[in-house]
């Protein structure tokens, strides 16, 4: 077909003639135009040809890869494996990525999972997988675990919440959490709930628990029943009856309510002995050297008591009673939310434990800290209690390095920058030029 059309445009091309009658003359920019239309022709011929493979795919690939057809024999397969349809997801020949797949392996995953993907892009997200893969916790053509998992659900979480092992044996607890359904509770991708539960605390324990709150011999259900559970109770284990804690004030957990409240009553409002403001100050002292009572600080300056703003009252997952920071911070810092989950989006690379896990506490302490950003330390020594072998070979740093944008002494966030980095390592500049030449002007 390609060499009868060529044939057709150089007859064509032959017997041209101009309007005046007189032979088409060529030159060299005709014929060049009339080469390109001869080659597009025979192309056009070619293009339409299908390449003949040896066998078909799945067939094909099972040549080399035999070892894989042994996998459709497990319990789980993903259906585009069982199918054969192997292109759906590598590319036949190259790629940038490894395992020679169309797109990077989340992109692919995503591709089909649609509904995933939309709730990551607006949800809070695990950890895990802002740090790694889908591949880091499923696998990609069978398993024999359900949903493709690489190991059993509850060893699969404990792998990097080695934490709540020794919960799991305390007498008390949550029944589902003590026989390994995280699932029961948590959603392992992403959540618009703390903690990615499926839904808020209340509801979700509510699916189990009738409130039976009490105080003594007082019931206080009626005045609990709007209150988040965790914040008394914990979701895993503990050595409380009721599950209270883990970690709390003492007369909580000893159930000496009158301690700190006045007389409770059923369906009446409860109270603190004296000034609330100060409550927390008749206890602790300012004899600990790492408190420092700010009370002109904008985070507590219109609280009736600064102290529950971050701490807990009752009982906490953390052994200072410090409370979920994604909630305490984030009401107030949403557009640093903002632009660290578009840092994310973009680096893909973070490894920095605190900001990826919303740790805000690791680095600041308001109300604790006469520094900069309420930082626990100063920026450099903060950093470098996790990047020890960085700060060995680090940009020189101190008193005696002066940035010349600020004239102030050069610092970890002189460079970097923890919730809006532009490039690598949390910087703010790309490395290889831009970073420099923000001090050495060239």
């Amino acid at each position: 077909m390609a060499t009868a059309s060529a044939k057709i445009a150089m007859n064509n091309f032959k017997t041209d003639k101009t309007k005046s009658g007189a032979p088409f003359r060529c030159n060299s920019y005709t014929a060049i135009l009339l080469i390109i239309s001869i080659v597009l022709v025979m192309w056009s011929g070619v293009a339409e040809a299908k390449v003949k493979l040896k066998k078909k795919v799945p067939a094909l690939c099972y040549e080399c890869h035999e070892n894989l057809k042994k996998e459709l024999a497990d319990p789980h397969v993903h259906f585009l494996f069982k199918q054969g349809k192997c292109i759906t997801c590598h590319n036949s020949h190259v790629s940038n990525e490894e395992g020679l797949l169309n797109e990077e392996i989340n992109n692919v995953c995503l591709d089909c999972h649609n509904a995933l993907r939309k709730l990551v892009s607006k949800a809070k997200v695990h950890p895990a997988l802002k740090r790694g893969t889908c591949a880091d916790c499923h696998k990609p053509h069978s398993s024999k675990h359900k949903n493709l998992l690489i190991s059993e659900g509850k060893d699969l979480c404990l792998k990097c919440h080695e934490n709540l092992k020794e919960e799991m044996k305390e007498k008390y607890g949550c029944q589902a959490f003590k026989n390994g359904q995280c699932s029961s509770c948590h959603n392992s991708h992403a959540s618009t709930n703390d903690n990615l539960l499926l839904s808020d605390p209340n509801k979700l324990c509510k699916e189990c628990h009738a409130p039976a709150c009490r105080a003594g011999d007082v019931s206080i259900a009626s005045i609990t029943k709007k209150q988040d559970c965790t914040s008394c109770h914990t979701g895993h284990g503990s050595i409380y009856k009721g599950a209270l804690g883990p970690f709390g004030h003492k007369a909580f957990l000893d159930g000496a309510c009158e301690e700190c409240h006045n007389p409770i009553k059923a369906n009446k409002e409860i109270s603190v002995k004296g000034d609330e403001k100060e409550f927390c100050l008749d206890c602790h002292t300012g004899d600990d050297a790492t408190y420092i009572y700010a009370p002109d600080d904008i985070h507590v300056r219109d609280a009736k008591n600064p102290c529950v703003i971050c701490h807990s009252n009752h009982a906490s997952g953390e052994e200072n009673f410090t409370k979920n920071e994604s909630v305490v911070c984030m009401s107030c810092h949403e557009s640093t939310e903002n632009r660290t989950r578009l840092m994310e989006k973009k680096l893909k690379t973070i490894k920095c434990s605190p900001v990826i896990d919303r740790k805000c506490f690791e680095c600041h302490i308001p109300m604790h800290s006469d520094l900069p950003l309420s930082f626990k330390d100063n920026d450099t020594e903060m950093c470098r209690r996790c990047h020890q072998v960085e700060h060995l070979t680090t940009h020189p740093v101190g008193n005696d390095i002066i940035d010349p944008r600020n004239g102030q002494p050069v610092t970890c966030i002189s460079c970097h920058s923890m919730h809006a980095a532009n490039a690598s390592y949390l910087l703010t500049h790309d490395k290889n030029r831009a970073l420099c030449i923000q001090c050495h002007k060239l």
